[in-house]
């Protein structure tokens, strides 16, 4: 690839770790002016930095409406336009539905699932005002093989996927396509926010669990998950697509 995305404007969220930032790194290197969207303001910079002028940071919480509003204002501020929304941020935390607080059960669903809501309906004006562009949402494999104890981000992603499929129908006649990533494990990932830290005594039973199942050797594969550069490509690849061709969903999965 060679300056596929030159001169268009890509917003990632959740871009200041794991495969948002491979997904950030490879569009910038291709050519695109990228919007790494996260809360954590300090890693945003750092990373930025890393990046080159090409990165723009924006702290942002997008399981918060109001902080999503205001960063997408400084998007269209800052560009007038948009091409690209990449919903990729997440959190997990393993637990047996029994034992979910209050507090687990809204965070997931807020980030996972609320937040592409919010960044979506606020990114829609500014891909408008390009002519057209790309939402792409990030869901998961497990959803194909639902991991016991991971009850509200294997729900909050089956959701997201539902959302894609009626967002694209009404965004079809703006020429905004609607993509959905099933994507399987990332290395270094991570596990989540790290003010978020997994219980141990519930991480540990469900490693237990998953391994008697036989799920994690499904998921890591024999290379042990994906690198994130190669999972940057795949989006590439989607936004490079001719206008008149979509993909409605692409599996990127561990070999």
């Amino acid at each position: 690839m060679t300056g596929v995305v030159a001169g268009k404007v890509a917003a990632i969220t959740g871009a200041s770790a794991g495969s948002g930032l491979g997904i950030a790194g490879r569009f910038a290197c291709e050519g695109a002016d990228v919007v790494l969207l996260a809360r954590e303001k300090r890693r945003l910079e750092a990373v930025a930095e890393d990046i080159g002028p090409a990165a723009v940071p924006i702290a942002c919480d997008v399981a918060d409406p109001a902080s999503v509003g205001a960063a997408f204002d400084r998007i269209g501020e800052r560009f007038g336009r948009l091409d690209v929304l990449i919903n990729n941020a997440a959190i997990y935390r393993p637990c047996a539905v029994e034992h979910l607080s209050d507090e687990e059960i809204h965070r997931q669903v807020s980030t996972n699932l609320l937040g592409p809501v919010y960044t979506a309906r606020a990114a829609i004006p500014l891909l408008r005002a390009s002519g057209g562009g790309d939402i792409i949402n990030t869901s998961s494999e497990s959803t194909l093989h639902p991991f016991p104890m991971l009850s509200m981000y294997v729900a909050t992603k089956a959701a997201l996927e539902a959302f894609g499929v009626v967002l694209a129908q009404e965004l079809r006649d703006d020429d905004i396509r609607v993509t959905t990533v099933v994507q399987g494990t990332a290395k270094g990932a991570g596990s989540g926010t790290s003010d978020w830290a997994w219980d141990p005594d519930h991480r540990d039973a469900a490693m237990r669990l998953w391994g008697e199942r036989g799920l994690l050797g499904d998921v890591y594969g024999r290379y042990g998950g994906q690198d994130v550069e190669a999972i940057g490509d795949v989006h590439l690849f989607i936004v490079s697509r001719p206008r008149s061709q979509k993909l409605d969903v692409v599996y990127c999965r561990s070999m």
